[in-house]
């Protein structure tokens, strides 16, 4: 029993974390505005596992994140195109659209690291993915949907300093000093990234649960939708990145489907008000869902 359990910790702490959204978002609420805080904690154990070389080398290979780009901003939110005949409502489309064309995650290094990729590689696609989205994400849902969204430059400059370039800073400067044992520190901190997860998976459902509630089966088929959706982005990813080795082509696909929940959240609430929660809820569980099987069929090569 305690071997199935560490083997599928991951997988797990994810089921876990949605089931708590649902039958505990009271509890999962007290913490929602604490999740940038959260989510820089998650980025300064990750940034351990790495070097300040490493993100370099990652720019030299700009013909490959150009392409990770690509993924991001314009082949996954094509996914959503086929949500326009599927769902009658237009306020679901939108919800799809507004999920599809986030940039990718801040959690795309972390998840990158769970599946042994490239996690300086991540790095630079995750932040290049959020400072171009504030041009992306307006152009992608006037094209689609024939709404202006604004998206605010100075809040996304102060919250990728807060969720990146702080906890990174700090990680690269404390493994400077050689008497602390920064393995066994990296060790440690795998089981703090866990409850991390679940506080932002239990947080974030949360904001929805009740209104979910009332319209399970639209909220399922939702679900369906966007897992199927995501692995398509997830496999095309992969296999256009497979060219450059097992770690490139996972972080390329981890990139593509782990989107920035938590900003198309904040923008979908503030256009549309609560109406839009069950898409949104529905990539950000769909697309941690999708990581369940993905850990059974991706190995490291």
């Amino acid at each position: 029993m305690s071997t199935f359990i560490s083997r599928n910790l991951t997988s797990l702490v994810i089921l876990l974390s949605i089931a708590l959204g649902f039958l505990l978002p009271d509890i999962g609420l007290i913490w929602k505005s604490y999740l940038a805080f959260l989510l820089a904690l998650l980025m300064f154990f990750a940034a351990l596992s790495i070097e300040p070389k490493d993100i370099t080398e990652s720019f030299r290979s700009i013909h490959l994140v150009a392409l990770a780009l690509f993924m991001v901003f314009v082949f996954t939110p094509a996914l959503a195109l086929p949500a326009k005949l599927l769902f009658s409502s237009p306020i679901v489309f939108a919800g799809i659209t507004l999920a599809f064309c986030a940039p990718s995650a801040i959690a795309t290094a972390f998840w990158t690291k769970v599946f042994k990729g490239d996690v300086a590689f991540a790095l630079v696609i995750s932040v290049l993915a959020n400072l171009l989205s504030i041009i992306t994400m307006p152009l992608t849902m006037l094209i689609a949907t024939g709404q202006n969204v604004t998206v605010d430059f100075r809040w996304m400059i102060l919250n990728l300093a807060e969720v990146i370039l702080v906890p990174i800073t700090a990680a690269f400067t404390l493994k400077r000093a050689k008497r602390f044992n920064w393995k066994r520190v990296t060790g440690f901190g795998s089981k703090i990234e866990l409850v991390i997860l679940i506080m932002l998976i239990w947080a974030s459902i949360a904001q929805g649960a009740s209104l979910i509630r009332s319209n399970l089966w639209e909220f399922a088929w939702l679900n369906t939708y966007m897992i199927a959706t995501l692995a398509i982005a997830f496999a095309t990813a992969y296999l256009l990145g497979k060219r450059s080795g097992h770690k490139r082509a996972v972080t390329m696909g981890i990139a593509a489907c782990v989107k920035n929940a938590a900003l198309a959240l904040v923008i979908g609430v503030t256009l549309y008000g609560s109406e839009i929660l069950p898409p949104l809820i529905a990539n950000l569980i769909g697309q941690n869902l999708l990581i369940v099987p993905l850990q059974l069929l991706v190995k490291e090569k």
